[in-house]
């Protein structure tokens, strides 16, 4: 496998589970209007903020973590392997993050309902779709000057 392969795979991975967390966040929304009560305009706010505090997330954080990781990957001595796409502690916060998440879906009664929990995860799958794009950046490399 390349190490070009690998890259693409990682962003891949980022823009999938971004767009699946943003369609469980649109069946939160419709489980906070239909089980919740919830109104049209707490669900306009929700979306709203989940797309803006998630676009600044992706923009700021996670495509610096994008950066890190492309640049590890650039890195590794061939021939690399799939279990190279992320760092070993980046697998740790993976399951914390899994975890997270359900005890988000469980605990929403808790947290303000579905509808804070439909943000969080509309939040969170924009910012790794934005994130993503590190991914797919080519890089830019200075032109190499002739030595005469």
């Amino acid at each position: 496998m390349s190490k070009n392969s690998l890259i693409s795979i990682a962003g891949g991975l980022w823009g999938i589970i971004g767009v699946f967390l943003i369609y469980r966040g649109i069946g939160m929304y419709q489980l906070a209007v239909d089980e919740q009560n919830t109104t049209q305009m707490a669900v306009l706010y929700s979306v709203s903020i989940g797309i803006v505090a998630g676009f600044f997330k992706g923009l700021f954080v996670l495509s610096k973590s994008a950066r890190k990781n492309k640049s590890r990957i650039q890195g590794l001595a061939a021939p690399v392997k799939i279990h190279h796409i992320f760092a070993k502690p980046f697998y740790g916060l993976i399951a914390g993050m899994m975890l997270l998440g359900v005890l988000l879906r469980n605990m929403n009664g808790y947290l303000g309902g579905y509808i804070v929990v439909a943000g969080i995860y509309c939040g969170v799958g924009i910012a790794l779709i934005v994130g993503s794009r590190v991914y797919w950046k080519a890089e830019v490399v200075a032109p190499v000057e002739e030595v005469r």
